[in-house]
């Protein structure tokens, strides 16, 4: 199992250089970003990636109208692709722009919440992608029976604040053109949604090119499942939104079994509580009692 990182800064590769390879990306394509890198910084982390004998991964995930999909061609064209491992998108039709250009065996395909099951994966598979994302949303037991039956690369977020709401709606700009007030907000990482009867759990909220996100409070963590996940996934993301570089390090350096500090001392250095997300929480669709 190979560990991914985000990263907020070029010049902090060799720092995080323990880590398998690196995810990089423009807002202009890709959403939820740690940081809008230009072609220029792309093109150097492509270059210092290489020389590490590390990996490297676009993003592109956002949902792209015609316009997008046609720029988001010309925009790949910028880098050496055979030095790019994967492109990472969350739109059918990134798959058949890079499908015309004969790059459909670079695409990653992340539909966030909809990967929940063997059959789904694997008919993907068949359309020659080089690998699939499974949802965060779904159990530890779920991962297993998808990763046993998988027939190409399993990827899979491992660690860092989940994205539970999305608008692609520009909701607080919208919200600040209605006070009346100019919007400074907008891509601000230290944004939180305080709920009258959660006070003590701040929800993270990012507003960027490609919408509004919501995330939970908590920072889910796979850490004491690793050898469970060992087996069965191939590429684990470590998503450092909303923290740093160096935090990125400290998390690699624990997922990798590497000397560093203790969850005890990073959740305490950060403010943060960990928990194991949906490892162990079956998502039920209730349906409510007719009255006769």
């Amino acid at each position: 199992m190979k560990i991914l990182s985000t990263i907020y800064n070029v010049a902090n590769i060799e720092l995080l250089k323990d880590a398998d390879g690196f995810l990089i990306g423009n807002d202009a394509y890709g959403t939820r970003l740690t940081h809008s890198f230009a072609i220029e910084e792309i093109k150097e982390a492509i270059q210092k990636a290489n020389q590490l004998n590390k990996e490297l991964f676009l993003v592109a995930n956002q949902m792209f109208d015609d316009d997008m999909i046609s720029s988001f061609k010309e925009w790949i064209k910028n880098f050496n692709l055979d030095q790019v491992t994967g492109i990472i998108v969350a739109d059918v039709g990134s798959y058949y722009a890079l499908k015309k250009e004969g790059l459909a065996h670079k695409l990653i395909y992340n539909p966030e919440t909809l990967m929940t099951n063997y059959y789904d994966f694997n008919f993907l598979v068949s359309t020659g992608v080089f690998g699939v994302f499974i949802a965060k949303e779904i159990t530890l037991d779920d991962i297993k029976i998808i990763a046993h039956k998988k027939q190409s690369k399993l990827f899979m977020v491992g660690h860092g604040h989940l994205n539970m709401f999305y608008s692609k709606r520009q909701l607080i700009d919208n919200y600040m053109h209605f006070i009346d007030e100019e919007n400074n907000l907008h891509n601000k990482q230290s944004l939180k949604i305080i709920e009258e009867k959660r006070s003590d759990s701040p929800y993270p909220i990012l507003e960027d090119k490609g919408g509004t996100h919501v995330f939970r409070h908590e920072v889910f963590d796979s850490l004491d499942y690793l050898n469970d996940l060992e087996p069965y996934v191939d590429y684990l993301v470590i998503d450092s939104i909303f923290k740093n570089d160096q935090y990125a390090k400290e998390i690699i350096s624990m997922y990798k079994g590497l000397p560093g500090a203790s969850k005890e001392e990073i959740q305490k250095a950060y403010n943060e509580t960990w928990d194991h997300g949906f490892f162990f929480k079956k998502t039920i669709y209730k349906q409510g009692v007719s009255k006769k």
